[in-house]
């Protein structure tokens, strides 16, 4: 799609909202007043931003752990993410699913599942069952590098290279399987060298540049659109936070530092600057206003009743409790 000056300032917009909202939850969770922490999303933004942005309402995506820009970019809000977090009577599951792993139909978000890796199947089985319908919808799977040296990878992406299904795997290699480096799981640095052993395309992608994923997610997509079958790219970012709320930095410092110089807001934020599209006026009102939605945001959820005990067993059984006798 070609980028209007508006598209340009929405991603940036939409990485800040990311980086927001992760830093509140992040401060929440430690405070207990969110129950559920949140793998950082925070160096990571532009991924879920650039590979979802402007694809089709149609178009299917399955967020990783560490995609929470996807949510917003799909058109989920933060009161929505904010009342899965919290399981309350306005979370679209009714307390029955996390942030992490919550679907919204509507923007085209299919859920996720708690096993690492486990995603990828669903994800070809979700793009097969789009060929068989004859539509020209597409997949979007994110996951991390973590989960490459599982069995349900060389299943998932092997069965859909054999079906030419239209799914773009994304893999979000951030150099590190939870506190363990690659080395640790597999021998091979590079994750899109898998590709040619599946027959399909791969694509290595600087995962910090917002445009960059974008236009190679893009051309992806159209490849895979157009009955060319699944396509691996391999995006090279970096997590600037542990894996985790209650875990220790254990990575070297210089290595987070010289990461730090490749913030994926600062380098959009420069570009916008430079083509006058952007000041550090009009960056500061956005941002004033992201965080105040944040803040509204957390407010409704927290003011939003839980879901009656009751409801535990609705749309879980095709029968009702009652006519089971339950």
């Amino acid at each position: 799609m070609e980028l209007t000056s508006h598209d340009l300032v929405e991603m940036y917009r939409l990485m800040l909202v990311g980086r927001r909202f992760t830093e509140h939850v992040l401060k929440w969770y430690n405070e207990g007043r969110l129950p559920q922490g949140l793998h950082p999303s925070i160096g990571q933004e532009a991924v879920g931003v650039g590979a979802c942005y402007g694809l089709r309402r149609q178009d299917w995506v399955i967020p990783s752990l560490r995609t929470s820009e996807a949510f917003f970019t799909r058109g989920v809000s933060l009161l929505q993410q904010f009342n899965a977090m919290l399981g309350n009577a306005g979370s679209i599951s009714r307390g029955k699913e996390t942030s992490h792993h919550a679907t919204y139909p509507a923007n085209g978000i299919l859920p996720g599942t708690g096993i690492v890796g486990g995603s990828i199947p669903v994800a070809t089985g979700a793009a097969v069952a789009m060929r068989m319908q004859k539509t020209d919808n597409v997949v979007l799977c994110f996951f991390g590098d973590g989960a490459v040296p599982r069995g349900d990878f060389h299943e998932g992406i092997n069965m859909a290279a054999v079906r030419k299904a239209p799914v773009v795997f994304l893999c979000e290699n951030n150099r590190y399987f939870q506190t363990g480096r690659p080395g640790d799981g597999m021998l091979n640095e590079d994750v899109v060298d898998r590709a040619i052993g599946y027959g399909i395309p791969g694509v290595k992608v600087d995962g910090q540049d917002v445009l960059t994923v974008h236009e190679e997610t893009q051309k992806a997509v159209e490849f895979a659109r157009k009955g060319g079958g699944p396509i691996l790219l391999e995006i090279k970012t970096y997590r600037f936070k542990p894996h985790y709320p209650i875990f220790q930095e254990d990575r070297p410092a210089e290595e987070i530092e010289k990461w730090l110089q490749r913030d994926p807001l600062t380098i959009h934020a420069e570009r916008l600057k430079a083509e006058k599209l952007l000041t550090d006026e009009s960056i500061a009102t956005m941002d004033q206003a992201i965080l105040q939605e944040v803040e509204d945001s957390m407010r409704q959820a927290e003011a939003t009743p839980a879901p009656d005990p009751d409801e535990v067993f609705q749309a879980v059984y095709a029968e009702s409790v009652k006519e089971m006798g339950l």
